[in-house]
């Protein structure tokens, strides 16, 4: 190989490694699969990407088909789960569904318990992932920082500020 694609092919690798971890510097769910009509832990990664302001407040927006969730306690935060009336009810094995999961908040206690700079939390769920092989969900986000400012993740994937999604993989 010559010196000039050498060095261009170092130059690359070199931009790539430095711009991967700004890209994964968002609010993301991990893992980014899960199977279709299957329990699944999914984290919701909050980085705090301000160096003067801590982050207070998360919140996350289900898609539709999400029917319940848990959530893992997080010291120092605490979870609200607000639901939703559906506008037809879903038939289940366990009788008719009438509400889904509209969005999880999470709030920190005190100031103490703030995501401060360059720091990150990990807030876990646990719900049944619905059954639509194939399809990529998003969960828009809303960040609150101390400063007031909010960050809503909401974008499409490689905007600046990409909703959290998951994609949901058919059952083997």
């Amino acid at each position: 190989m010559s010196r000039k694609r050498i060095s261009a092919l170092t130059l690359s690798l070199t931009a790539v490694a430095i711009a991967a971890p700004a890209a994964e510097a968002h609010v993301t769910l991990n893992p980014r699969t899960a199977t279709a009509n299957a329990f699944a832990r999914l984290d919701v990664r909050v980085p705090n990407e301000r160096d003067e302001a801590s982050t207070k407040t998360i919140v996350v927006t289900f898609p539709d088909g999400f029917y319940s969730v848990s959530v893992k306690r997080v010291w120092g935060w605490t979870a609200k789960i607000k639901m939703e009336k559906l506008a037809t009810p879903v038939r289940s094995e366990d009788g008719d569904i009438t509400e889904q999961v509209a969005k999880v908040t999470w709030r920190a206690n005190r100031r103490s318990d703030w995501i401060a700079p360059n720091m990150f939390e990990e807030f876990g769920l646990s719900m049944r992932i619905p059954n639509t092989p194939g399809r990529t969900l998003a969960f828009p986000s809303a960040q609150t920082y101390s400063n007031r400012e909010v960050v809503r993740w909401m974008g499409a994937a490689g905007a600046e500020t990409p909703a959290p999604t998951v994609t949901v993989a058919a059952a083997s």
